[in-house]
């Protein structure tokens, strides 16, 4: 499967520096995880081209050329007084596609996001949730070998959540998709590579198995009243009421409490709140 390699890639504005020298491997489904204002969208608009990096280098399979890229933005506009397939044979035209081929090439795409009953309904008529399926569809034109998402499931509700999290690990077979978001599970249902990007840096780059290996041994949970939870706020993943009591998940490596072991989002918040990073 093809790959995208970042050297050494530096981007800063005014006196902030938003990327600083990141380097990675990023091949099959890859999540890139963050907090907001961690540098992801400015990484994402470096690896699409939009924007150009002070220093470092991005190649695709070896190359410098980003023409085989499809990019769904965090936030995407779209026409809306078209319909589905109007908007994407206009989008199609200006990628660059054929006339006599596009008809047979958007029918193809809309069935692969789950959209061709709607392909005659307007853009304004759609939900959140197809709305991004038609961000995905455009982004899939010219059949590219490497899908670019940021912040998918931002302001999806549940059904439709899961719904494009499946959508995006049936994409992630056939090429490489790199998912940028600030939400955990969206990584772990989706993504089978992980990397952290925390200030600007990357802290860790590599498989779910070996990102939940960093918090082995730190995690515990304890069954106490809300007082003494006040006593481990520093500590603290989660708060489950119990009855009278709180079951109490927090970062410990003392004997105390019962160890458990790590998910994803353990290890993420380990990794991010305690700066040990390898």
């Amino acid at each position: 499967m093809n790959k995208i390699e970042l050297r050494h890639v530096t981007k800063t504005y005014g006196n902030q520096t938003v990327l600083n020298n990141v380097t990675a491997t990023i091949q099959g489904s890859f999540g890139l995880l963050g907090p907001n204002g961690a540098g992801k969208t400015t990484l994402m608009r470096v690896l699409t081209n939009l924007v150009r990096p002070d220093e470092g280098d991005i190649l695709l399979e070896g190359k410098s050329d980003h023409s085989h890229i499809g990019y769904l933005p965090q936030h995407f506009s779209l026409y809306r007084n078209v319909t589905v397939f109007e908007c994407l044979h206009h989008l199609a035209i200006l990628k660059g596609s054929t006339n006599d081929k596009v008809k047979q090439e958007i029918e193809m795409i809309l069935s692969e996001v789950n959209l061709t009953e709607q392909q005659n309904q307007k853009i304004k008529k759609l939900s959140g949730g197809m709305l991004r399926r038609v961000g995905i569809a455009q982004a899939l034109l010219n059949n590219p070998d490497f899908l670019i998402v940021d912040e998918p499931t931002v302001g999806l509700d549940i059904e439709e959540r899961a719904r494009f999290r499946t959508l995006l690990r049936k994409l992630g077979k056939n090429r490489t998709i790199l998912i940028s978001t600030h939400i955990v599970e969206d990584v772990e249902m989706t993504c089978d590579y992980i990397g952290i990007l925390q200030k600007g840096e990357l802290i860790f780059t590599g498989t779910k198995q070996q990102l939940k290996s960093l918090a082995e041994g730190k995690i515990r949970e304890e069954l106490m009243m809300l007082e003494e939870a006040d006593n481990k706020e520093n500590q603290i993943i989660s708060v489950t009421p119990q009855n009278d009591t709180y079951l109490v998940r927090y970062f410990s490596e003392e004997s105390e409490g019962t160890a458990v072991v790590p998910t994803i989002e353990d290890a993420y918040l380990y990794l991010t709140s305690s700066g040990e990073h390898k």
